[in-house]
């Protein structure tokens, strides 16, 4: 199917939103471009939000799938109209707004390849890069408050932050008579306003770090419900001093798990204990866990509401914990979108229903920029935004035929199941850049359109080095540990 969009709507002003706002801008073929996100500022989930209490309202409703639901919204024929706050509309912890970053985050991929091409990071080195790889022009890692400045620069040099409205929630989209019909609300002056505008084509720009995941475990929601507070998610996790001489266990393979075991290592009670299921992922393997703070332990078999012990599933147990924090991950969440939500609430951890995580299969003026993971963020984004704008412009190669679309997801889930497996695009970067590169084609004659270059072979040189640079410091801190353990054991 053939789409030609003239009024376009972007939901999200992160590094997706602010660069598929770019492409499409870049376009030239779009009469309306409107960019809304529901919080103060331009930079999506690196903003750090370190004011908003951390919590989960329900932990049950969250393992139910019954949590980021979609809110009630006036009748059109209301419209526009005022309201009052809310919990339920407002409360940031209902809304799962607050953001995942602690103050120490930094990017876990190098700026060679996180960057756009025309967009490259600033040498803006924070004191724990500087102090960790030096000053050099190949130090690797920013700073999140670095990252949330270059995404603002997307904006404000080219001129978009004019098509930016924000602290605005987009809280119903839907299809009416042909077009997407969106129900705004914007928070102001303590009172809700709420208001319609209509579009030919939606771009979900919102990100998938939103809302928590939690695996089953048993006794895990008569746990926190005996014990509250005991029960944390990484997306919650600030700052290490609430953890200073805490027994903690911490739940996890990946990059969250990493960071938290390691920002609390010098404060908590050691050994700190890493609960790991399987293996942990593959990049980086065990080196993370081997420092001698670290005690690995097979995956939590069950908690024990009564006497507060954690039992593993080689049948050992620890008493007396006093936080065990999930670095598990997320879930897609999409309220506002209510067909969709209920796709995510039938499939596990996945987007379904969108081919190659880029287009709606079923409404092709649906599409989403920055759903998948696995690395090349947020390099990906750039091609997919490239694709996307061709595509409503209508200027890109056809997509596939909904059959042949379907077909591909069907091969994924029978191959992939769902979670990070399906939604990664590891390990075959090349051939999804290609693809999308293929989709996009050129940029017409006359119209100042991004163009894609060919996927180089050597950004799998960096990505390597990158995972390296990680390694590299995991060892360095184990090495210095081990030294300072024989110094104290040599003085005793």
């Amino acid at each position: 199917m053939t789409v030609k969009a003239r009024r376009v709507a972007v939901i999200g002003a992160g590094p997706s939103g602010a660069i598929a706002t770019d492409a499409l801008v870049k376009e030239q073929a779009f009469d309306t471009i409107r960019v809304f996100d529901r919080r103060a500022g331009i930079g999506g989930t690196w903003i750090y939000t370190p004011h908003l209490p951390t919590a989960i309202p329900s932990l049950r409703d969250l393992v139910a799938g019954n949590a980021d639901v979609a809110v009630s919204v006036p009748p059109p024929q209301q419209l526009p109209t005022v309201t009052p706050v809310s919990e339920e509309i407002n409360g940031h912890q209902h809304r799962f707004s607050d953001t995942a970053l602690h103050e120490n985050l930094h990017s876990n991929i190098t700026p060679a390849l996180m960057s756009y091409t025309q967009e490259p990071f600033p040498h803006k080195l924070s004191a724990r890069t500087l102090a960790e790889y030096g000053p050099g022009p190949e130090a690797p890692f920013r700073h999140h408050t670095v990252i949330r400045e270059w995404v603002e620069g997307i904006f404000t040099r080219g001129g978009h932050e004019k098509l930016l409205e924000l602290s605005t929630t987009v809280e119903r989209a839907e299809k009416v008579g042909g077009e997407w019909v969106l129900t705004l609300r914007k928070e102001t002056l303590g009172r809700n306003y709420w208001w319609r505008e209509t579009f030919d084509a939606l771009v979900v720009a919102t990100g998938h770090y939103n809302v928590p995941w939690f695996p089953s475990v048993p006794g895990l929601l008569e746990y926190d419900e005996k014990f509250p507070g005991k029960i944390l998610h990484s997306k919650h996790f600030r700052t290490a001093s609430p953890f200073k001489g805490k027994r903690v266990v911490v739940v996890g393979g990946s990059i969250s798990a990493h960071e938290v075991v390691h920002e609390i290592l010098d404060v908590a009670q050691t050994p700190v204990y890493a609960s790991v299921r399987g293996e942990p992922i593959p990049a980086f393997g065990w080196e993370p866990f081997l420092h001698p703070d670290i005690v690995v332990k097979k995956e939590i078999a069950r908690l024990d509401q009564e006497t507060g012990r954690v039992f593993f599933a080689d049948g050992s147990y620890l008493d007396d914990v006093d936080h065990i924090v999930f670095g598990t991950g997320y879930t897609f969440s999409v309220p506002f979108i209510v067909h969709v939500q209920e796709r995510i609430r039938n499939a596990y951890r996945r987007l379904p229903g969108v081919y190659q995580h880029t287009w709606d299969i079923e409404d092709p003026t649906l599409a989403f920029v920055g759903m998948l993971g696995g690395g090349f963020t947020f390099r990906v984004y750039e091609w997919q935004a490239v694709a996307v704008a061709r595509h409503l412009a209508g200027r890109a190669k056809s997509l596939p035929s909904i059959p042949e679309q379907l077909e591909w997801e069907r091969k994924r889930v029978a191959e992939k199941g769902g979670g990070k497996d399906y939604y990664s695009i590891a390990p075959d970067y090349k051939a999804f850049f290609e693809f999308l590169r293929d989709i996009a084609g050129e940029p017409a004659s006359n119209t100042t359109g991004r163009i894609l270059p060919p996927f180089d072979d050597k950004w799998l040189e960096l990505w390597t080095g990158m995972v390296t640079y990680k390694i590299q410091g995991f060892q360095r801190k184990r090495k210095r540990a081990e030294e300072a353990r024989g110094t104290i054991k040599a003085r005793l």
